[in-house]
């Protein structure tokens, strides 16, 4: 069986999987999640996800921490044959009978999956990804900001506009009007010898996959700036990329039907990409399942 799911540390088969309609990510979206990539059977960087995993839930305040999740995450991959695929987990507040008061749960609920695929294929890196400047904004000032949230709301409204639009991510704004993220992914310019991004004070999530990447491109000799990015800005570089675990370093060639630079992927992204996949087969080691 490779189908299956880890529920609070027991392995269902997919089509047997259940919560409680009483759970708390169900009723109001209260729980965190992370998406992790998983390399010849290893998840990359589990380390630092199930570190700001846990801030997460700290920021919301749950009462009990949940135990055991990266010998749970081990097992559902073992159990589904996984070599290349992604990992996902889910941490809820668990069940309550009735209200919204933060403390009534005892006991959290925690949802594993693992399934086997490669996210993204050579074409998309060779084409680059197309997106919009969506309508939606982030609050810059919500905590909820650096919170990976089951309440995923604003990310998903965002991306239904870049579906409307037929391109592959949405950027958003603050409510200063300053760039902040796509919906799944952090953002990126090149300028020179300079790597422009948004700072976390200006409403992102901190990414596992942006901050590696910053410390790589620092290695590889280039300024790395994190501050205020107006979105005319994105245009007038020389090129531009996304992150996220699964999408590694995504070329962004155009925005709002307008391409960046000369609307090809840049040789900084693919540097970039490069020295990042280097860094995963430095630190994973071939798996049994290969």
């Amino acid at each position: 069986m490779r189908d299956n799911v880890c529920i609070n540390g027991e392995l269902v088969p997919k089509g047997k999987a259940m919560v409680s309609v009483f759970d708390r990510g169900f009723l109001y979206g209260d729980g965190v999640f992370e998406t992790v990539r998983i390399y010849n059977g290893i998840p990359f960087m589990l380390d630092e996800h199930m570190e700001r995993l846990i801030a997460g839930l700290k920021t919301l305040r749950f009462q009990r921490l949940p135990a055991g999740i990266k010998v749970y995450a081990s097992r559902i991959i073992e159990a589904n044959k996984v070599g290349n695929g992604i990992l996902r987990i889910a941490v809820t507040r668990g069940e309550v009978e009735a209200g919204i008061d933060p403390l009534a749960c005892k006991e959290p609920t925690v949802v594993i999956t693992a399934k086997e695929g490669i996210p993204y294929n050579d074409e998309a890196y060779s084409r680059g990804f197309r997106a919009i400047v969506a309508n939606i904004r982030k609050d810059q000032n919500s905590p909820l900001c650096r919170v990976k949230s089951t309440n995923f709301l604003t990310h998903i409204l965002a991306r239904g506009e870049a579906t409307d639009a037929g391109v592959d991510e949405a950027v958003m704004l603050n409510y200063e009007g300053s760039l902040t993220e796509g919906t799944v992914s952090n953002l990126f310019l090149a300028k020179g010898d300079t790597i422009f991004t948004p700072s976390i004070e200006s409403g992102i999530l901190p990414g596992v996959t942006r901050k590696v990447v910053i410390e790589l491109a620092r290695e590889m000799g280039f300024k790395v700036t994190e501050g205020e990015i107006k979105p005319e800005e994105l245009l007038g570089g020389d090129e531009a990329f996304l992150t996220n675990s699964l999408l590694e370093v995504m070329p962004l060639v155009e925005v709002n039907r307008q391409a960046v630079s000369d609307g090809l992927p840049g040789k900084i992204t693919a540097a970039l990409r490069k020295t990042y996949i280097d860094l995963v087969k430095s630190k994973i080691t071939p798996s049994p399942l290969q």
